[in-house]
């Protein structure tokens, strides 16, 4: 006796997903030109250059850096993002941070570079250690000639000590947090008896860290980032 064959029941399948209709473009890569706009200004901004409530013109600043607006509205939505500036009647301006945003900042910035100076401490190589050394005399200086670039130094002191840390990844959290901090328009409102101070706990960090006494370091960077908030509610409020 012959058996009928058994039929296979058929697959379904299922319905091709058709592309979504509403689905955003992916973002526009930022530009070279849109980049060096971008870090012009914050720079400029963070160094008291560009100063607070001040307006920012596009096609002012696309004149002066030589580019046209598109880098310039591209930066300047980076900015406003960042908390840098801000859209005040179809018209930007450079932000003006309240005390409670500055306390926030060094709250942040006291927690980041105390760990860095710890973590530089345990980590820095000998060559880092040699150029952190090397900053000794322009940070505890008290010609008047040298404390007229004491802002500018001061940045690169403070990255030469969270770059000992060898941590990448708080190297990015610290300049995503440099929003307000020492420069030209605060140094001018250091008493000299002030100034001292903070070049001697200059002196002492990098003592600490080219001794590798990482817990001293990060006592240090701790309190000098508090002495210089201090300061500047004392200051500016």
């Amino acid at each position: 006796m012959t058996q009928n064959p058994v039929q296979s029941e058929p697959v379904e399948r299922a319905p091709a997903e058709a592309p979504a209709r509403d689905a955003a473009p992916p973002p526009r890569p930022r530009t070279r030109r849109s980049e060096e706009v971008y870090w012009t200004l914050r720079r400029e901004i963070t160094a008291g250059v560009l100063r607070p409530n001040a307006a920012l013109v596009e096609d002012e600043i696309a004149a002066r850096l030589g580019v046209s607006r598109t880098p310039v509205r591209e930066s300047m939505q980076r900015l406003e993002a960042d908390g840098l500036i801000d859209s005040h009647r179809r018209r930007w301006i450079v932000h003006e941070h309240t005390q409670d945003e500055i306390v926030q900042l060094y709250e942040v910035r006291c927690g980041l570079e105390s760990h860095a100076a710890r973590l530089a401490g345990r980590r820095a190589t000998p060559e880092q250690l040699k150029v952190i050394e090397g900053w000794r005399s322009r940070m505890t200086a008290h010609d008047p000639a040298v404390l007229n670039d004491r802002a500018r130094n001061n940045d690169s002191f403070h990255d030469a000590i969270n770059a000992a840390s060898g941590n990448l990844r708080l190297l990015a959290a610290i300049q995503a947090n440099r929003l307000f901090h020492f420069n030209t328009r605060l140094a001018a409102l250091y008493s000299p008896d002030e100034l001292a101070r903070s070049s001697r706990q200059h002196d002492e960090l990098i003592t600490a860290v080219c001794a590798r006494d990482a817990e001293r370091a990060a006592t240090t960077a701790r309190e000098h980032v508090e002495f210089s908030l201090e300061l500047i509610l004392r200051k500016l409020f």
